[in-house]
């Protein structure tokens, strides 16, 4: 198995010295600078933003007008159509239907889930911050 591989090193050596290294042209860096810029300079990268300026101020200006004239007519808006409702029976409270009995297994599985998620998240987090360094 040594000599196999003392063989091949020495056919390996063989190969690389018959063969010489490849020098680069002499205008070698100016291209590729050239090409550099040439991509630098592309317009397929301009970033254009999904909504235009001009929509998200005539939205702020709607929201602004909007809040104007409910304050000027606020004296209208609270007699009107406010009173119509009948508020008496509206209840806030959204945990009022909801038991408190929950089985033994059920708590003990919720423990166990949060256990192993304050565990993993650390060691996945260390993971993927390992794998992105170079």
């Amino acid at each position: 198995m040594e000599s196999d591989e003392k063989k091949l090193e020495a056919f390996i050596e063989k190969l690389m010295s018959a063969d010489a290294l490849e020098q680069p042209s002499v205008d070698f860096t100016d291209k590729v600078m050239s090409k550099v810029e040439a991509v630098a300079n592309s317009e397929a990268t301009v970033y254009k933003p999904l909504i235009p300026k001009s929509v998200w101020f005539i939205i702020i200006g709607g929201f602004i007008a909007l809040v104007g004239y409910l304050t000027i007519n606020e004296s209208e808006v609270n007699s009107s159509w406010l009173n119509r409702f009948d508020w008496s029976n509206v209840s806030l409270n959204l945990f009022e239907n909801v038991s408190n009995n929950l089985s033994s297994t059920l708590m003990y599985a919720v423990v166990f889930l949060a256990i192993m998620v304050s565990i993993q998240v650390p060691l996945l987090k260390y993971y993927f911050n390992k794998r992105m360094t170079f």
